[in-house]
């Protein structure tokens, strides 16, 4: 029996855009899971992408490479994408890796 390391779901799609969740582990391998699922989103024609990474007990450069490659392909189709909820250590791992100045972060 194999658990899931990642868990992807959609909260809720309304007028302001689509709430996701990401909760578990964002490592080369979970990122090659979940990114071709949120790439798929980014085509969705919403306004914005929330996605909300309170549960996200884990993310390596890999992870934070999958969100700046979901940012511009999220601003290729004129989707805003913003990350809430990013755990204190995910941010400061952002900021370290200069992804900060690209992406949107609202930091728990």
């Amino acid at each position: 029996m194999t658990t899931a390391l990642i868990d992807l779901k959609t909260v809720a799609r309304d007028d302001r855009g689509l709430r996701i969740a990401l909760a578990g582990e964002l490592d080369l391998y979970t990122a090659e899971q979940v990114g071709p699922r949120l790439y798929e989103l980014a085509r969705s024609g919403h306004r914005n992408i929330i996605l909300n990474l309170c549960d996200l007990s884990f993310c390596d450069s890999a992870g934070i490479d999958l969100f700046i490659r979901l940012h511009r392909r999220c601003r290729a189709e004129g989707t805003r994408l913003l990350l809430c909820d990013v755990p204190p250590l995910v941010a400061k791992s952002m900021r370290v890796l200069a992804a900060d100045r690209d992406l949107q972060l609202v930091v728990s």
